[in-house]
Order: structure tokens, then C-alpha cells, then sequence
């Protein structure tokens, strides 16, 4: 690789892990999120509170780095470059464990944002790297990135969830597939995270030069409590609970078409809802971080 090609690809592994880190940050302070970890309170969680969330972030960044740095320079198949990210995934994720103390507030986030910014590098690569052209992605790449994605987990359910009968301790993921199919945020991957593709994109695409940023992704957010199949909540409350944040985001989401100051108000009684019940949808949250991070590599926010 010649060195104009090298500055390249560490250009735009930079820019790609910052979008990632500043997605990860917009998730942590947009406030007010019911029975999640905001700027003003902690929410469902008593083990963890912003500033958790802040040097969790800073953990991270060179890990973005990594994943978008791979990508960015890969030439083999798709599955192969999942299988690649994998282990730096679990190196990341134990960084994550040192800065908390062992505190889990971004597991899921290495998972699918390595996965994303892999694939960002891959289909950008080409513009990146070749030529040097750090525009924003457009549209049609950004669907290129999201069929790469359904490529590089093409199988992972099916390979992660085979031989559960077999092992003596399994994971809370794990149990849910057993007791109710829910195949969680490998599902998600491997279907290609259809909820930010045909939703969260289009919304954000219609709304983005119109919207305070704050009441958007706050709108963004009740859009994926309204449909997630949140396994988080499957863990703590039953599939009732699911059934309720999912009805609750649905009610608001219906009845504010465009968020206001109204609506914080209405947002924080459904918070001190969830904590009585201790409910936290963190898997929507997770996909929000994924719906910024795409956002921000497409100039939406």
C-alpha cells in the first residue's frame, strides 16, 4: 500500500471511530429517556450514572478506530471480516469492563457498531482510500453498507444458538432464544437491522433540517420503543414488559407528531413510571446510537 493510501485509510478510520464516539455521547446526554441513564438521572439503573457513561465512551475510541481501520483496508468475503472484528470486539469490550468496573454500559454497542463501522470501511473503501474523497455517504451507499452488513452475519444465530442443550450455564440471551425465540441483537444483525433501514433512515432523512436535534432523537428513540423487540425488557419484566414500553412509546410517539418542551413533561412521568416497574429499554437506545452514527455519516445530523 503506498503511503498516500496508508494516510488515507488513517484519515478516514479517524473520521469514521469519531461519528461512532460522538453517537455513543448524543445517546448518553439526550435527556430526558425513561428508565435509562441520562444527564440529570440514572434511570432503572443503580449501578451506573453519566459520568459511567462518559469514561465507557473514552474506552472505546480506539476500538472504534480498529473497526473502521479493517474495513478500510479488507479484501477478503464479508464473513471472514465478521469473524476478523470478533476478537478485537472482545478486546474492546474488555477495555470497557477496566474503565467501569466491570460495569456493562456498552456491551451491546461494541457488537453492532464494530460491525457497522467494518462495513462503513468496506463500502467506503474504495473513494476513501483509492481516492481520497472523504464526502459524506449517500444514500444508495448507505444501503450498500446495511446488504454488507446481512453478508458478514449471514448464519449467526443459527452458529451462535446451536448446541444450547448442551452447555451447563448460559447467558440471558441465551435463555431468552430458548423460552421465547427471541433471537436478540443477533437477530438484528443478521436480518440486517431492518428497524434503522426502513424506519429510523427514512424518518431522519424527512425530519433532520427541520427538527431541534434534541426533540429528534428523542423522537427517533420513541420510534424504536414503539416497534424493538427489546430483549432487555424481556429480561427484567416478562413480555409484558415489552408489551407496555412498547404501547407507552407508541401513545406518545402517536400523539406528539413533532416533539416539544410538552412533551418532556409527559416523557419524564413515563420515567418515573419505568423505574417503579424497573424497566430500561436499552436495546433501543443501542439502536439509537446505531440510527446517530448513520446519521452522522450520511450529514443527517
Amino acid at each position: 500500500m503506498s503511503k498516500e493510501c496508508k494516510s488515507n485509510v488513517e484519515r478516514g478510520a479517524k473520521k469514521l471511530a469519531a461519528y461512532a464516539q460522538q453517537a455513543v455521547l448524543y445517546e448518553a446526554v439526550l435527556t430526558p429517556k425513561p428508565g435509562l441513564v441520562d444527564a440529570c438521572n440514572t434511570g432503572s439503573h443503580s449501578d451506573m450514572n453519566i459520568f459511567s457513561f462518559v469514561d465507557s465512551s473514552v474506552s472505546l475510541s480506539e476500538g472504534f478506530y480498529r473497526f473502521a481501520e479493517i474495513g478500510l483496508t479488507w479484501k477478503d468475503s464479508p464473513l471472514e471480516l465478521f469473524a476478523a472484528i470478533r476478537p478485537i470486539g472482545m478486546e474492546v469490550e474488555q477495555e470497557m469492563f477496566t474503565e467501569t468496573m466491570n460495569i456493562n454500559t456498552h456491551k451491546g454497542v461494541i457488537f453492532s457498531l464494530g460491525i457497522f463501522l467494518a462495513a462503513t470501511g468496506k463500502v467506503l473503501q474504495k473513494r476513501f482510500v483509492d481516492k481520497g474523497i472523504f464526502s459524506v455517504a449517500k444514500p444508495e451507499e448507505i444501503d450498500e453498507i446495511f446488504s454488507y452488513v446481512k453478508e458478514m452475519t449471514f448464519g449467526l444465530v443459527s452458529n451462535d444458538f446451536k448446541n444450547l442443550h448442551l452447555k451447563k450455564k448460559i447467558t440471558n440471551g441465551e435463555r431468552l432464544f430458548l423460552n421465547y425465540g427471541f433471537t436478540g441483537i443477533r437477530g438484528e444483525a443478521e436480518a440486517g437491522y431492518p428497524l434503522l433501514q426502513k424506519d429510523c433512515l427514512p424518518f431522519l432523512r424527512q425530519r433532520s433540517s427541520t427538527s431541534n436535534v434534541q426533540f429528534l432523537l428523542l423522537e427517533v428513540l420513541f420510534l424504536l420503543m414503539s416497534k424493538s423487540e427489546d430483549s432487555n425488557l424481556v429480561h427484567r419484566g416478562g413480555i409484558e414488559a415489552l408489551f407496555f414500553v412498547q404501547n407507552s412509546a407508541k401513545k406518545i410517539f402517536q400523539e406528539y407528531k413533532m416533539f416539544t418542551y410538552e412533551t418532556l413533561t409527559e416523557i419524564e412521568n413515563l420515567n418515573r413510571r419505568f423505574i417503579e416497574k424497573n424497566l430500561s429499554p436499552g436495546g433501543s437506545a443501542d439502536l439509537l446510537i446505531l440510527a446517530i452514527y448513520l446519521g452522522k455519516v450520511e450529514n443527517l445530523l
